[in-house]
């Protein structure tokens, strides 16, 4: 099954789509900032990345321009920002989802990235 790799400095949101994503069998990787997430993209070479917007050190929209500099891996912009879709696909994100969201979503929107 399909590695991906979550970027949010938050823990219970990173343990939560961790249960979620493993019941569907998925690999999954954790990262609490940018810094972590880009020598995990390096070493670990994830099928896909969620990343929260709003992170202390390094924010999503910085960090997916970062990981476009490197990879093609598809990217999911999971945010509370709801306004900022534009922005995030500008950025280089795949796509974008708003907290909250229903798990069915998440996985809908996940399943989309990884069979283009």
């Amino acid at each position: 099954m399909a590695k991906i790799l979550i970027v949010d400095d938050q823990p219970h949101f990173r343990r939560v789509l961790r249960l979620v994503l493993g019941v569907k069998g998925y690999d999954v990787r954790e990262a609490a900032s940018a810094a972590d997430a880009m020598g995990q993209i390096r070493t670990e070479r994830p099928d896909l990345i969620l990343v929260d917007w709003l992170m202390p050190d390094v924010d999503g929209i910085r960090l997916c321009r970062a990981i476009r500099n490197t990879s093609d891996v598809p990217i999911i912009m999971v945010t509370s920002k709801p306004d900022g879709r534009s922005q995030a696909l500008a950025a280089g994100a795949d796509d974008y989802i708003a907290k909250p969201f229903g798990n069915d979503d998440l996985l809908a929107h996940i399943e989309s990235a990884l069979t283009r």
